[in-house]
């Protein structure tokens, strides 16, 4: 995963050959890309292109079928959790007893009833959304523009903290519904956040407000632009591994 969904140099042309194996007793469909960029083996899983394995160039494609065996479970686990992603996103928001994740804690949605404003809530375990019956159709409308707001609100205040430990300046903050990005920056001193990312814990949340700021020092993924990310959050590591591997659960779900 790119979290800081800041766009990569060309890469040499890439052979994205599409390729079928077996594993797990399935027939599954890979695509094969070379990079200059990659020293090593990379396997990806993503919901836009599924399995995706990326060598290096020149990299033996002999090679290929036996790495993938050897990950077969990981694989598998990855697939099979992206069905159940897929499978929950189609029910998307409103009903209730969902759950809904908030700054790493898991709230049940519990709707009521009621004339006046929509109004959203968090009341001890539970996210309550008031609401007249007649609007019951924008539930989800409701919840993500809630969120949204949370987010520009809780991400402001951070990002206002971290600026001034690293000395620079931004210009706006703009908070955005990105399929396959957490952050992005801008040489404007523009920030972009993923309106999810709200649902993660907070020191998740203030890694990626630490590593897009430091873009605006270092524009580049350097061992100095990840010193000045460490400086500020020293277990970044722990972070960024907890976003790829929990990114995708950051969604309202049963």
């Amino acid at each position: 995963m790119n979290e800081s969904g800041r766009k990569k140099s060309p890469t040499v042309p890439a052979c994205h050959n599409s390729t079928e194996i077996k594993l797990g007793g399935k027939k599954i469909t890979y695509s094969l890309r070379e990079s200059s960029r990659a020293k090593r083996v990379n396997l990806k899983v993503s919901t836009e292109k599924g399995l995706e394995v990326v060598v290096p160039a020149n990299y033996p494609h002999s090679r290929i079928e036996p790495l993938l065996k050897n990950n077969e479970n990981w694989i598998i686990q990855k697939l099979d959790s992206l069905t159940k992603v897929s499978k929950r996103r189609k029910n998307r928001f409103g009903q209730d007893g969902q759950i809904l994740p908030f700054l790493g804690r898991n709230y049940r949605l519990v709707t009521v009833y009621q004339q006046g404003p929509p109004l959203v809530e968090l009341v001890g375990d539970k996210v309550v959304l008031m609401l007249p019956q007649k609007e019951s159709g924008k539930k989800t409308e409701i919840l993500e523009a809630w969120l949204r707001y949370q987010a520009k609100e809780i991400i402001a205040n951070r990002v206002a903290e971290f600026k001034n430990k690293l000395g620079v300046n931004i210009n706006q903050i703009f908070i955005k519904d990105q399929k396959t990005r957490w952050g992005s920056c801008s040489s404007q001193g523009n920030l972009n956040f993923n309106f999810r990312i709200i649902m993660a814990p907070l020191p998740v949340l203030d890694y990626l407000v630490v590593h897009e700021l430091a873009h605006l020092i270092e524009m580049n993924h350097s061992k100095k632009f990840w010193s000045l990310v460490e400086s500020l959050c020293p277990e970044y590591k722990r972070h960024r591994q907890w976003l790829k591997e929990h990114g995708q659960e950051l969604m309202i779900r049963e």
